[in-house]
């Protein structure tokens, strides 16, 4: 029996140990999860590290583990039995060294690189933790730490030659504060080189390395049109569309909000058509103002005491006949403010862009039948009836609501919510065309206002404009655009004006195919690349896991 087992050991598979090694098995042994091969070398000589010579003295002879490929899911040690040499280069001063191979064993390793190229691509597809985790399961169980030295001990360079077209923009660090730079090859889609961060002259010393460029394409970043003219002035510049369209939307946005009162005329007149006829509407039909507030200081609750009493104090001032800036003087506000004071009736609460439309449910929530409910569930019962604000608000509310007493308690029917427009809403419709308008109300609403306002129907040709300049890829239409948005009085003269400052990069955005897409999606790569790493993804690792995955 013993023989057979010993003959079965002597019998093992050519093809479990590497071809290319001067490797010879002798025995294999199992224990629970793990296989042992013990193996000897048969080189007939070794050379030295130091002078290079070779040698056929042997001087000793020591074991090596070496951990390999896992078969049938056990974990595999090559047991190596290996030798040490003599040196008998005179001049060389090392006289022993051990036995060198030319592949597949390193110095100082205790892996083959085989097993090594293994875990290398495991670290780039999962970063160190989820590396460490999954090669346990493999059979090549090692620490977070050992994933990340993988990494390091790889020589990657970035390519030395580019195709002539690249895009530029930038990555965080840590959002808002540190930011890098990355290089992609749109032609080839893959990422050149990462720089540490992303100032002007950074990039001018790397463009400077690569004369090859002819073009790149950029975001609006003033440091990178500096950057690119400085390092490669021969090369054409290109604004990146969507950050082009990007601007466009927030000057469009900023519109909006600049316009503040007439959208509420539009918003009132939306909801209650009958209320541009009726000059006293509220007077003659009361039973129709189902939104009515009982209590009115709920809609002056947000007043705080020490600006009700400066608002008194400067009208108590100002009727004893103090100046403007002496009660500016006295009461430490600006000027502005006081003249306001002056010119006001009353106080009145401030208009936040946090303010919600709750008023509108007052009436509903103080009614005999929610007095027992908690906030909870009489804020779930409003969100479905279309209250727009978050419930730390309307908790906020509420209490300062229960504290006025005593209430008026009337039974009034559900409230109907007024519909309301957002700027940022009303900026992307102005995008969109009619046939991509789903809703029927913002139809309305758009005809509502292009009526009242022809102005704002002046913006939206001048948006859509805009847009079908990069469709019809036209020299001198961006010259023709800009011109029309200077004269007209749609609020986007200087949006016009700054594309004068960058007319060149995005004239060539206009009539070229060449786009920054490619460039956002490796900056997304970029940063999935960081979450995987669990804050261990320095400037010198990262760079390496993106050029490796690269190339």
């Amino acid at each position: 029996m013993c023989n057979l087992l010993l003959y079965f050991y002597v019998m093992i598979p050519h093809f479990i140990l590497p071809s290319n090694l001067q490797l010879k098995a002798h025995t294999i042994y199992s224990s629970p999860g793990e296989l042992c091969i013990n193996t000897c070398a048969y080189q007939k000589y070794s050379v030295c590290p130091i002078c290079k010579k070779k040698s056929i003295r042997i001087h000793s002879r020591y074991f090596r583990t070496l951990l390999d490929l896992p078969i049938s899911g056990h974990i595999t040690k090559v047991k190596l039995r290996a030798r040490k040499y003599f040196c008998d280069n005179i001049a060389c001063p090392r006289k022993i060294f051990t036995e060198r191979f030319h592949c597949e064993i390193k110095p100082y390793y205790r892996r083959l690189m085989r097993s090594n190229d293994l875990l290398f691509k495991m670290a780039l597809e999962l970063g160190g933790n989820k590396g460490a985790s999954i090669s346990g399961y493999v059979g090549l169980p090692v620490s977070p730490s050992t994933i990340l030295r993988v990494i390091k001990r790889v020589n990657i360079q970035p390519n030395s030659l580019t195709s002539g077209v690249i895009g530029v923009d930038d990555w965080a660090f840590k959002k808002g504060r540190t930011y890098g730079t990355v290089i992609v090859d749109l032609k080839r889609k893959e990422v050149i080189d990462l720089l540490p961060d992303r100032e002007s002259g950074t990039l001018a010393e790397w463009l400077k390395k690569h004369p090859e460029i002819k073009t790149v394409s950029r975001d609006r970043y003033g440091p990178y049109a500096l950057g690119i003219k400085a390092g490669a002035p021969q090369a054409n510049q290109v604004a990146d569309r969507f950050h082009l369209l990007l601007n466009l939307g927030e000057a469009t946005k900023r519109i909006f909000q600049s316009k503040g009162k007439e959208l509420r005329e539009i918003f009132k007149l939306y909801n209650d058509p009958k209320s541009e006829r009726s000059t006293s509407a509220e007077t003659e039909q009361p039973a129709k103002r189902v939104l009515e507030i009982v209590e009115p200081n709920i809609s002056t609750a947000n007043i705080s005491v020490a600006r009700k009493y400066l608002f008194d104090k400067v009208k108590e001032l100002h009727g004893n006949g103090i100046t403007l800036r002496q009660i500016a003087r006295i009461t430490k506000l600006a000027r502005g403010t006081v003249r306001r004071y002056v010119l006001m009736d009353s106080l009145t609460k401030r208009q936040s862009r946090s303010s919600t439309n709750l008023d509108a449910f007052i009436n509903f929530l103080l009614m005999e039948e929610n007095r027992g409910k908690t906030y909870r569930e009489l804020h779930e019962t409003i969100v479905q009836m279309g209250f727009n604000g978050k419930y730390t608000q309307f908790c906020h509310k509420m209490n300062e609501v229960y504290q006025m007493q005593p209430f008026t308690r009337t039974k009034t029917v559900t409230p109907i919510v007024a519909k309301t427009w957002s700027p940022a809403r009303l900026s992307l419709m102005l995008y969109m065309e009619l046939e991509q308008i789903k809703g029927n109300d913002d139809k309305e609403f758009l005809k509502l206002l292009f009526d009242k306002f022809p102005q704002i129907k002046q913006l939206e040709q001048q948006v859509k404009g805009f847009k079908r300049l990069f469709q019809s890829k036209q020299d001198g239409l961006l010259k023709n655009w800009i011109d029309e948005a200077i004269k007209s009085e749609c609020g986007l003269k200087n949006f016009a004006k700054n594309l004068i400052k960058d007319y060149q990069a995005v004239n060539n955005a206009v009539i070229t195919s060449i786009s920054n897409g490619q460039v956002e999606g490796q900056v997304n790569r970029i940063k999935n690349i960081k979450r995987k790493m669990y804050g261990k993804a320095g400037f010198e690792l990262l760079i390496k896991m993106v050029l490796a995955k690269s190339a």
